[in-house]
């Protein structure tokens, strides 16, 4: 049997860590050592030197010593703070830039957010349908299929803004508007369907009348004139407009009951993300003025990466 102790394999983010801390606090002791020496350690070796008695003699005495040194401390002393100074106003300037450009772009991420979830939301083509619908079908069908097409378009804009990086912050939000459009899309496509029972129903009378005249007068209307009329008939064959209406209400209902359940949390996660992501970016600009460097920030949403 092999008589070899078991090692701690430490992780190499953790090994990473652990080094930069000692590498700190290794900085720290020697700095704190060589500012001890330099204001308590010089001093008294001059004090020494200039003991009475026989050994080093100078034309001058330790007094001037000590005051050469004083001068000379206090001279380094005002450079150092001079460089400590412009050095923390380049970090504060670093830190204001950084934060006007995180906070112009995450802006104009957020309008687009809110442009988007107008634009998804479930209430428009319900409304616009109870104004009208049964009236003109045409121009509701017309409405459904626009708004369809808005809502798979309504995140495109934010290829131009968010990179690798960023993706992840707001991908829980775009994965939301993403399971709402495909909700949403089956339903509407049956309230299309149903709507156009709608419009055929409205044009059966005239396309019972177009073919009777057309079976006593077989070259009064044109060829595709007829074609359609018959398929207006064939269409509406059977069906009622009280069924009508009954459907259309249950898919109504659907409608709304995805935007109490789906869309209004929608709009309480985007005020939750946004209001995270102010938070990590103002985190992000003070790390710019750590002596030390940055401290890393945690990811938001884990390690999600852009598709």
């Amino acid at each position: 049997k092999s008589t070899a102790k078991p090692t701690l394999a430490l992780h190499p983010g953790g090994r990473t860590k652990h080094i930069l801390k000692n590498k700190k606090w290794l900085i720290v002791l020697m700095a704190t050592v060589i500012i001890l020496a330099l204001v308590i350690g010089v001093p008294l070796g001059i004090n020494e030197l200039y003991k009475k008695g026989p050994g080093y003699i100078t034309v001058w005495d330790g007094a001037d010593v000590l005051s050469f040194y004083g001068t000379i401390l206090g001279t380094c002393a005002t450079v150092l703070a001079l460089v400590i100074t412009i050095v923390f106003t380049r970090k504060q300037i670093s830190r204001e830039s950084y934060l006007k450009s995180e906070s112009e772009k995450w802006a104009r991420i957020e309008s687009i957010f809110a442009s988007a979830l107008d634009t998804i939301n479930p209430m428009r083509p319900i409304i616009s349908a109870m104004d009208n619908g049964h009236l003109n079908p045409t121009a509701t069908i017309l409405r459904f299929e626009k708004y369809l097409i808005s809502c798979k378009t309504a995140t495109d804009q934010l290829n131009a803004y968010l990179n690798m990086k960023d993706y992840p912050k707001v991908k829980g939000l775009i994965d939301g508007i993403a399971a709402l459009v495909e909700q949403v899309e089956p339903i509407l496509q049956k309230e299309v369907k149903e709507y156009t029972k709608t419009r055929d129903l409205s044009g059966r009378n005239n396309a019972e009348t177009i073919l009777a005249i057309a079976a006593q007068n077989p070259n009064a209307f044109p060829k595709e004139n007829i074609d359609f009329s018959k398929k207006i008939i064939e269409n509406t064959s059977g069906v009622q407009l009280d069924d009508i209406v009954e459907t259309i209400n249950k898919l109504h209902g659907e409608m709304i009951s995805i935007y109490h359940n789906v869309y209004h949390p929608l709009l309480q996660l985007k005020g939750s993300t946004f209001e995270t992501i102010n938070t990590e970016t103002q985190k992000e600009a003070d790390n710019i003025l750590r002596i030390w460097g940055r401290k890393p920030c945690p990811p938001l949403n884990g390690s999600e990466k852009k598709k």
